[in-house]
């Protein structure tokens, strides 16, 4: 057989194998968001990519106890040696709309003619990272490790999503999100013992 032809099948067959590499890709996204779960596995593997190489925690699906015995849950945390991050995970698409003191968002998703095509709303969920971020201040506390810095943050994980909410409010965009960890002060050197600390909250009490 001539060179160019096995070159020629050669070449056909990694075509192949690469279309069916990149279909695979998007039929896995596409029954990740249809679970719900492509916007947690996307802000896990950044999580993950970031703490690896630095010895911080990553701690998903956490439930802890609030003041008045009411459990809340956190998405993610993570643990640095300065700060304990919360990060509450959406996974709405569209725009977003909402602001800090309303019960409720709205997720609005329109056509390519910006025609609404549908509305879904949910619980604000500023009021759950807050919630969470007490409920582990109290556990610092109770442990006499109040002085260890919390954050909170709502993420919506889809990198196509709008924001349209009200200033100042910690909430992110998956790009947004990137960049926060980007922060050089999550990087330093500090007095947080993050199997101690992680422990603690892993214990929700």
């Amino acid at each position: 057989m001539a060179t160019w032809i096995k070159v020629l099948i050669g070449v056909g067959i990694a075509a192949v194998i690469i279309g069916l590499l990149i279909g695979w890709h998007y039929l896995d996204a596409h029954l990740r968001r249809k679970k719900g779960t492509l916007a947690h596995d996307r802000v896990s593997a950044q999580l993950k990519k970031f703490a690896g190489v630095r010895s911080f925690k990553v701690l998903e699906d956490l439930t802890l106890t609030t003041g008045k015995k009411e459990e809340v849950k956190i998405d993610r945390a993570l643990i640095t040696f300065n700060h304990v991050i919360l990060f509450q995970v959406r996974e709405e698409h569209g725009t977003i709309y909402g602001d800090f003191k309303g019960p409720t968002w709205i997720s609005v998703k329109t056509d390519k003619e910006n025609n609404t095509i549908g509305k879904v709303s949910f619980d604000n969920p500023v009021l759950t990272a807050q919630k969470g971020n007490d409920a582990v201040r109290r556990i610092l506390a109770r442990n006499k490790l109040g002085k260890i810095q919390t954050e909170f943050y709502v993420v919506f994980g889809d990198p196509k999503v709008t924001l349209s909410i009200g200033k100042g409010m910690p909430v992110l965009n998956f790009k947004q999100f990137k960049t926060l960890l980007g922060r050089s002060k999550y990087s330093e050197d500090g007095p947080v013992d993050v199997a101690e600390v992680a422990k603690l909250l892993e214990s929700g009490k």
